[in-house]
């Protein structure tokens, strides 16, 4: 990897809102936990932020779901030749993800791909 971008945050919330004109995100609800009194079961919606410092070219992200527990993968949403103009500013992508399911109580994890290289996670709980 040619570059050395610097993972500042990967946050869990339910929804980002971008503003129209000036850009400016705002995360609402943030949380490191679900609770499910049944499974399977689907999180309705969630919204995961990440921002990153010193990147700058095209890229390829993907945001990939992952059961800790279970050690598999349960889904990935790919953004594909993603150009970042000013490594001076940071780089914010926002995931909005519908219907997450989620097959049992336990850990997983969101983990970010940079050019198909692991770049980050987040880890959250799913409670009973």
């Amino acid at each position: 990897m040619q570059f050395k971008p610097i993972l500042k945050a990967m946050l869990l919330c339910d929804m980002t809102i971008v503003e129209e004109g000036s850009h400016k995100r705002t995360l609402i609800g943030l949380f490191d936990r679900i609770k499910s009194r049944e499974f399977p079961t689907a999180h309705p919606s969630m919204s995961v932020y990440v921002q990153f410092r010193e990147i700058e070219g095209t890229f390829d992200f993907a945001l990939e779901l992952f059961d800790v527990d279970d050690e598999k993968s349960i889904n990935r949403a790919v953004i594909k030749d993603f150009h970042v103009q000013d490594k001076s500013r940071d780089c914010e992508l926002v995931f909005n993800l519908l219907s997450v399911k989620l097959e049992h109580a336990g850990e997983y994890e969101f983990r970010i791909y940079v050019n198909d290289l692991v770049f980050g996670q987040k880890s959250f709980q799913v409670l009973k």
